[in-house]
Formats: structure tokens, C-alpha cells, sequence
């Protein structure tokens, strides 16, 4: 019986031993894999967290000087290729009051450095105007938008009310 036991146990390791001599000793073996990176064109702007722009004329001396709102962080723009970014207003100041060009936008110069591109002044109106050309291509190019109104002659003789309109902003793609 104890013969037949290492009869057993020397077949079982010559099965084990040539096994793993037949497993190391076969020839490199091959697959090729594809890869593919898909890549869809994307923009998208998101407004930051305080998007309501206010011109407070609280005093007669407001009503003698220009004022600007600087709207840090205004929006974000995401894009995979350069763009360009136009601005409109989508009506007239209502109720009824000053007309929309009193108000001046404009990208502050510090961001369109930082996001490349070149910035314009636009007088607000319902057509609407380049306000960035050429900006580069980024994962997160963060605006800061300068409204003003230099000459605030025009809103003598108003009532006093909150004038408002909405203003919208466009990236396209180049």
C-alpha cells in the first residue's frame, strides 16, 4: 500500500511539474486591443452665483457720476475649441424708461488674458454684438463682466421704479 501511495503521489507530481514546464515553455502570445477616444464638440456657460446686476441711484450725487458693477466670476465657459461670446438684451427696459444703450458691457481685460480671445465694449441693445473674439479653448475660463453707465443724464425725469431687462449671453464654437 505504501508503494502504491508513492506511485500516486510521483504521478501526481509529474503531472503538476510538466504542466507548469508546459505553461512556461509555450511561445509569447499576442491580441491586439483598440482604443478609441470619441470626442463631440462642447460649450456650455454657467452663470456664477450672484448673476443679477444692479445700478443703484440712491442719492442726487449718483445721478452726476458713472457707474460701473463689476461682476466677478459672472460665468464659466467650458469649450473643447475656441469661441466667441455675443451678448443681447431680449427687450427694453421695462416698465418704460431709459433706452437699452445707456448701459455699456464689457469683458474685464484680466479675464480675457487669462482665457485669450479679444474683448469689446458693447452698448446693450436687442441685436446681438461680439463682445469676446477668439477666445481659447478651456475646461473652465471664468468671466468678469463691467456693466456701466457713464452718462446717467438720461434717467432724469424717470419715475422711480426698478427698470429692467434681460440680458443673454452666446458662446459659439469657431
Amino acid at each position: 500500500m505504501r508503494r502504491n501511495l508513492l506511485i500516486a503521489l510521483f504521478t501526481f507530481a509529474a503531472i503538476c511539474v510538466g504542466q507548469v514546464t508546459f505553461a512556461q515553455g509555450g511561445s509569447d502570445v499576442t491580441t491586439p486591443v483598440t482604443v478609441n477616444i470619441n470626442l463631440t464638440d462642447a460649450i456650455s456657460i454657467t452663470l456664477g452665483a450672484d448673476p443679477t446686476v444692479d445700478f443703484n441711484y440712491l442719492t442726487a450725487v449718483d445721478y452726476t457720476q458713472e457707474q460701473t458693477v463689476e461682476k466677478p466670476s459672472h460665468f464659466t465657459v467650458v469649450s473643447n475649441r475656441g469661441y466667441n461670446l455675443a451678448v443681447s438684451a431680449t427687450q427694453d427696459f421695462t416698465p418704460t424708461g431709459p433706452d437699452l444703450g445707456i448701459v455699456t458691457v464689457s469683458v474685464d481685460d484680466a479675464s480675457a488674458t487669462a482665457n485669450g480671445g479679444t474683448p469689446l465694449n458693447v452698448t446693450l441693445s436687442q441685436t446681438e454684438q461680439p463682445l469676446l473674439t477668439d477666445a481659447s479653448p478651456s475646461a473652465e475660463a471664468v468671466y468678469q463682466i463691467n456693466y456701466q453707465i457713464t452718462d446717467p443724464t438720461p434717467l432724469l425725469g424717470l419715475d422711480a421704479a426698478t427698470y429692467t431687462t434681460t440680458v443673454i449671453y452666446s458662446a459659439t464654437q469657431l
